[in-house]
């Protein structure tokens, strides 16, 4: 648990000039994700296969880890995000990323969202890539 508290405060997690903290982790082979939003002291969960035991595993994360970290231990409310789910066995990474940026952005969702499955993994996919193809730190 220490180990995990280091690395959220390492990643600036706790730093007062953000307003959201947003994380994705893997349960089970199975990809999840949360938003924390600090002001409004409030962390939607997403589980793409919307799974009770899931949505329990991500409420038990965030209250043991991250209520810690951000200080905000008994104080978040929780709300599962229950308007996409996965419809094969293998776009929950890609869906955590989704819902997560449709969030942050404001963006509502619509079911032909689901068509751009595709886009969407070739859309991060180039989003990393040029991540990792930037020189780091002046080289």
């Amino acid at each position: 648990m220490a180990q995990k508290r280091s690395v959220a405060r390492g990643l600036g997690a706790a730093d007062p000039k953000y307003e959201r903290v947003l994380g994705i982790f893997n349960v089970g082979s199975h990809w999840v994700a949360f938003m924390i939003d600090k002001n409004a002291k409030l962390c939607h969960m997403f589980d793409p296969l919307q799974s009770e035991r899931n949505y329990a595993a991500i409420e038990s994360s965030v209250r043991k880890v991250m209520e810690h970290v951000l200080d905000l231990e008994g104080k978040l409310d929780y709300k599962k995000i229950d308007w996409c789910k996965q419809q094969d066995g293998s776009s929950c990474g890609i869906w955590c990323v989704a819902v997560l940026e449709m969030i942050v952005a404001g963006a509502s969702w619509n079911d032909n969202i689901y068509r751009l499955q595709p886009y969407l993994r070739m859309r991060y996919l180039y989003k990393v890539i040029s991540v990792l193809t930037k020189p780091v730190g002046g080289e």
